[in-house]
């Protein structure tokens, strides 16, 4: 009996504490979950306040995190402050801003010291190239016929695009100048023959600078050369970089991507009338690297599009 009732406490404070456990068991399954952290992605700022050549890319990119929200969780894109490309690739290799992905291609991007998403951002679009003109220069630009006759005129591009190694491998003469809107200007007062831009970029370009003196596009050349461009990040970023790419294969598997595109082209499209221009095809060089075969996401603009 004795032993019984010496028994008795520890029983009773082992009830207590398992009744203990059992409450704080409770409590934990009833506590609202932490909300796992949203993943931040930093895009560059354009250049200038009419600058909306990233427009496409940041929709792009968002479209690519939300298609994978599901399965990865919340996300947020930041920019940057406004500055140029080649500052934004030295922030993304000194990892100043999370995540920070710059839209360039591959020869800039390595240099950099950065690795790929590896998914061509323009679906191939940007190999087509449409030129800005000097106004009284146009009825020679009409006559051109050949890439040698193409020589023959004066291209400006920006300082280290990697477009002035391909057309200087074509023999075409090409001066490089350090900002986005010295372009326009040289060619509208008659410095540079043509300023030749990717279908994307020259839609809004065209509403930007309607009715500069000097400055008309160019309405009869469609130049043609493979250059994709991808999203180029530090190495470290492989959660941005793995989700982006799946989201972005995503997109294209189901024809959002294609879908966004186009509409970001859709009226540019109307006003180029690339079918009915005079293709001149340009060389790559060899020596330029390569990170993946495109074929398999590159649409055709010079078709009408299946869907």
């Amino acid at each position: 009996m004795s032993r019984r009732r010496r028994s008795l406490p520890v029983l009773l404070g082992f009830s207590i504490l398992l009744g203990a456990m059992g409450c704080a068991a409770v409590r934990a399954m009833a506590a609202p979950a932490t909300p796992p952290a949203a993943l931040v992605v930093t895009l560059r700022a354009p250049d200038s306040r009419v600058d909306l050549r990233n427009a496409f890319v940041r929709d792009a990119v968002e479209l690519a995190l939300t298609r994978t929200q599901v399965s990865d969780g919340p996300f947020r894109l930041a920019v940057t402050k406004p500055m140029n490309k080649a500052r934004a690739l030295l922030e993304a290799e000194r990892q100043v801003e999370p995540n920070l992905l710059v839209a360039t291609s591959t020869e800039n991007g390595r240099d950099a010291g950065l690795v790929p998403v590896r998914f061509p951002i323009h679906l191939g679009t940007n190999r087509y190239r449409v030129c800005f003109v000097h106004a009284p220069r146009q009825p020679a630009v009409r006559a051109v016929d050949s890439v040698a006759a193409l020589a023959q005129l004066r291209i400006v591009q920006g300082r280290n695009w990697p477009d002035v190694e391909v057309l200087r491998a074509n023999g075409l003469d090409v001066a490089e100048v350090g900002t986005y809107d010295a372009m326009f200007k040289m060619v509208a007062l008659g410095r540079a023959d043509l300023f030749c831009r990717n279908v994307l970029e020259i839609g809004h370009e065209i509403q930007t600078h309607e009715g500069a003196a000097g400055l008309a596009l160019e309405d009869s050349l469609l130049l043609s050369y493979d250059l994709p461009q991808y999203l180029y990040t530090h190495a470290d970023n492989r959660e941005a970089i793995d989700r982006v790419e799946r989201g972005l294969k995503l997109a294209f598997s189901d024809g959002s991507l294609q879908a966004l595109l186009r509409r970001y082209m859709k009226s540019s499209l109307a006003l180029l009338k690339l079918p009915q221009r005079r293709l001149l095809a340009l060389q790559v060089p060899a020596s330029m690297r390569v990170e993946m075969d495109d074929r398999p996401y590159q649409i055709d603009l010079l078709r009408k599009p299946s869907r």
